[in-house]
């Protein structure tokens, strides 16, 4: 983990945007296993090296944001924009309605192992806790570009933030 904190870091001096994903990786000499890129983002904003470093975190997915149910399989799945993360509990609320009937779930992609939603959530919730505000876009997206480029985005996508 210290070496992809330092080679993050550099690339943040030079006014570089890193971009991470998983990967298959080794676990010992003789097991290999799947290295999630939600997993290494837990591991970097919780690094004491990156604390100041890592002001937002960004996740580019194959949909627009966090909905209350699998956009790919229900028509009536409605995106949440906002949710808010209790700082001590890690318990996520959001002030709009449909978050009730939010069902998170693994991915629903048969070659996902890293755990789809669910995991990313569970994710996001730590960085909140270490201080970063988080989103969630589609990739290739108006609103991922805007997000990027630090400008808000009321059109899509989900902002995860410290419950005030």
């Amino acid at each position: 983990m210290e070496l992809l904190c330092e080679s993050i870091r550099q690339s943040l001096d030079a006014g570089l945007l890193p971009v991470i994903h998983g990967d298959a990786c080794l676990l010992d000499e003789t097991h290999a296993g799947i290295l999630g890129g939600d997993t290494l983002v837990e591991g970097l904003v919780g690094s004491k090296k990156m604390k100041e470093s890592i002001h937002k975190v960004i996740f580019v997915t194959d949909v627009a944001g966090v909905f209350t149910s699998d956009p790919k399989t229900n028509d009536d799945a409605m995106l949440i924009k906002s949710l808010r993360v209790d700082m001590t509990t890690g318990e996520v609320t959001s002030d709009e309605d449909t978050f009730a009937e939010m069902d998170i779930g693994g991915s629903s992609h048969a070659h996902d192992v890293t755990g789809g939603l669910k995991a990313k959530l569970g994710s996001a919730v730590t960085a909140v806790q270490c201080g970063k505000d988080v989103i969630i876009a589609k990739c290739c997206s108006e609103s991922a570009e805007k997000f990027v480029q630090g400008e808000s985005c009321t059109e899509a996508g989900t902002v995860i933030s410290r419950k005030l």
